[in-house]
């Protein structure tokens, strides 16, 4: 495992990963960084919370379009979550936990 510290929204976040999540991991919070910039310079919203709330928005629905248009039917996990919102669930999980810390 590795740790690897991604900011988002100005915040540190200390996460241990495996050496295969790594450069994932990193270039989803690079987007999420890229993602919060444009609504920064888009919209007046100042509040970090908020900007990290809509780019979340934002890129679930980015990725769940493009999962649907992209992949053939998929079988839901018995949690009744799909990709890429398994995922994103896993990350959340992880985020918080580390908060918890």
């Amino acid at each position: 495992m590795e740790t690897l510290e991604v900011t988002l929204g100005g915040r540190k976040y200390p996460l241990t990963l495996s050496p295969e999540e790594v450069d994932v991991v990193r270039a989803a919070a690079k987007a999420v960084e890229a993602q919060i910039a444009q609504l920064k310079n888009q919209y007046a919203i100042s509040d970090r919370i908020d900007l990290m709330a809509m780019a979340a928005l934002q890129i679930a629905v980015q990725a769940s379009t493009q999962s649907k248009s992209d992949a053939p039917a998929q079988a839901a996990p018995s949690d009744g979550l799909t990709w890429p919102q398994k995922d994103v669930e896993d990350l959340l999980h992880r985020i918080h936990s580390a908060l918890d810390t």
